[in-house]
C-alpha cells in the first residue's frame, strides 16, 4: 500500500494564504456590495428575486485509488466551483428556485476539462402561505436522511460527504457482473467510479415531484422521482433522460425537544440504467430489479455542540446474483472552539451480509474516520482543513488515506 506523500507546495501556500490574509478578509467591503447588489424587488415587493453565490475552492491529496468520489488520476487535485443560486417569489405562495455550477464534475474529477450544469431547479407552492404543506415540482435534493439538508459548503463541517452517500459499493446499474463468482470478486477490487454506485449519490438531485410540511413538533416529507437514490448524476435529469420509472421515497420527522430532531425515512424503485442493462435473465426487465433503503437519523444541538447520526440499510436486486444487503451508519459532532471557529469529527461504519449458498460477504466490513477544523471569516469567507483515515477487513485496495482543503465565498 503506497505512503501518503508529503504536504505539496499548492497546500502549503493555500494554507498560508489561509493565515496571512485571513483577518483582512473580515471587511471585504466588494463582497458586502456585491451582496446588496444582488436582490431585486417589483410590483411594490410582491415580487422578489434574488441571486447568490457560493465559489469553493478546494484541493484534494489522495494515495492511488483514492476514497470515495474521487475520480482522479493524480495524487493531487485542484476543484474550483462556482455555484449560482436564483429564487424568485411571487407572494407568499410561489417561489421559482434553481442552482446551476461550473466545476470540474459533480463530484471532483468526473469532468476534469470543465462543464456547466443546472443541478437543481423546482417551482414551489405553498397553498396556505405557511409551512403546513408545501408542493414542490422539478429537480432537487432527495428528501431522505439528513444529511442532503445541509450538504452545501457552507453549511457541511466538512469537506466531503459521509461514506453512506459517497462510498462506492460492488453494485453497478449496468446489470453486470452476470454471476455470483465475478460478482464476489469485486470484493478484491478498487471501486469503478464511473459504473459501481453508493447507497445514496450525495444530495441525489433527481427529477420529480414532492410534498412537505411542518405540523406543531411534527414533519413530513414524501416524493416520486425518476431515479433511484444510488443513481449517477448523468441520469438524474429526467427531462434529458426521460422518464422510465418511478421511485418513491419518504421522511418523518420528530421535535420532541428544541435541542432535538428525529427522523425515519424510506424510498423503493428500480436502480438498473435501462440504456445500459445487460445480460439480464430471459424474460426479465430491468425494472424488475430494484433499490430498497430504510434509515433512521437524529441530530441535537446545544451550546457548543451540534452533533447528527444516522443508520441506513439498503437492499439492491442484482441480476443472477440476488438481493445483496447493506448497513451504514454514522455519527457526527461539531464544537464550535469559538463564535467563527470550529472542530469536527466523523465516524463511518459499513457492513455487508452474506451472499446466499456461498456463505461469502460480498463486501468487506469497513470504517471510515474523518477530522476536520475550520474557520469562519466573516459572513462572506470560510475555510476549512479535513484528514481522512479508512480501513477495510481483508484485502484493501483503495487508499486509507485522505487530505483537503477548502476556500469557501459567499455573496
Amino acid at each position: 500500500m503506497p505512503k501518503l506523500r508529503p504536504l505539496p507546495y499548492p497546500l502549503v501556500i493555500f494554507a498560508a494564504v489561509m493565515l496571512v490574509n485571513g483577518p483582512s478578509l473580515r471587511g471585504q467591503e466588494v463582497l458586502e456590495k456585491i451582496d446588496e447588489s444582488l436582490s431585486w424587488t417589483a410590483l411594490a415587493g410582491s415580487i422578489q428575486a434574488d441571486l447568490s453565490f457560493l465559489q469553493d475552492t478546494e484541493f484534494y491529496i489522495a494515495e492511488s485509488q483514492p476514497q470515495g468520489l474521487l475520480d482522479i488520476s493524480d495524487n493531487e487535485f485542484l476543484q474550483p466551483r462556482l455555484a449560482a443560486f436564483l429564487d424568485v417569489s411571487a407572494g407568499e405562495c410561489w417561489t421559482l428556485h434553481a442552482q446551476a455550477r461550473l466545476d470540474r464534475g459533480f463530484d471532483p474529477g468526473f469532468a476534469p476539462d470543465g462543464e456547466l450544469r443546472l443541478d437543481e431547479y423546482y417551482l414551489q407552492w405553498r397553498p396556505l402561505a405557511d409551512d403546513r404543506m408545501l408542493w414542490r415540482v422539478g429537480k432537487f435534493a432527495t428528501v431522505f436522511g439528513a444529511y442532503p439538508r445541509r450538504q452545501l459548503s457552507w453549511d457541511n463541517p466538512f469537506i466531503t460527504a459521509p461514506a453512506a452517500y459517497e462510498d462506492q459499493l460492488s453494485v453497478s446499474d449496468d446489470g453486470r457482473p452476470g454471476s455470483v463468482e465475478s460478482f464476489l470478486q469485486r470484493r478484491f477490487l478498487p471501486a469503478n467510479k464511473r459504473t459501481w454506485l453508493p447507497i445514496i449519490w450525495g444530495p441525489a438531485y433527481i427529477t420529480g415531484a414532492s410534498v412537505s410540511g411542518r405540523i406543531d413538533k411534527f414533519d413530513y416529507a414524501f416524493e416520486v422521482k425518476t431515479a433511484a437514490l444510488s443513481a449517477q448524476p448523468n441520469r438524474w435529469d429526467g427531462i434529458a433522460e426521460g422518464v422510465d420509472a418511478a421511485n418513491l421515497a419518504g421522511r418523518l420527522g420528530w421535535r420532541p425537544a428544541e435541542e432535538w430532531t428525529l427522523g425515519a425515512s424510506f424510498a423503493y424503485g428500480p436502480y438498473l440504467n435501462p440504456d445500459t442493462a445487460i445480460g439480464l435473465p430471459t424474460g426479465s426487465s430491468w425494472r424488475d430489479y430494484d433499490q430498497t433503503t430504510l434509515g433512521i437519523d437524529a441530530a441535537y444541538a446545544h451550546g457548543h455542540w451540534q452533533c447528527w447520526a444516522e443508520l441506513i440499510g439498503a437492499e439492491f436486486d442484482v441480476p443472477n446474483v440476488g438481493r445483496m444487503r447493506a448497513l451504514s451508519a454514522l455519527a457526527e459532532a461539531k464544537y464550535k472552539i469559538t463564535a467563527t471557529t470550529w472542530a469536527s469529527l466523523r465516524w463511518n461504519q459499513a457492513f455487508f451480509d452474506e451472499v446466499g449458498a456461498a456463505n461469502t460477504q460480498w463486501g468487506s466490513d469497513r470504517w471510515r474516520l474523518d477530522l476536520a477544523v475550520g474557520h469562519r471569516f466573516s459572513r462572506h469567507v470560510q475555510a476549512k482543513i479535513q484528514y481522512s483515515f479508512a480501513e477495510r477487513t481483508g484485502s484493501d485496495p483503495e487508499g486509507d488515506h485522505l487530505v483537503a482543503a477548502q476556500l469557501t465565498l459567499r455573496f
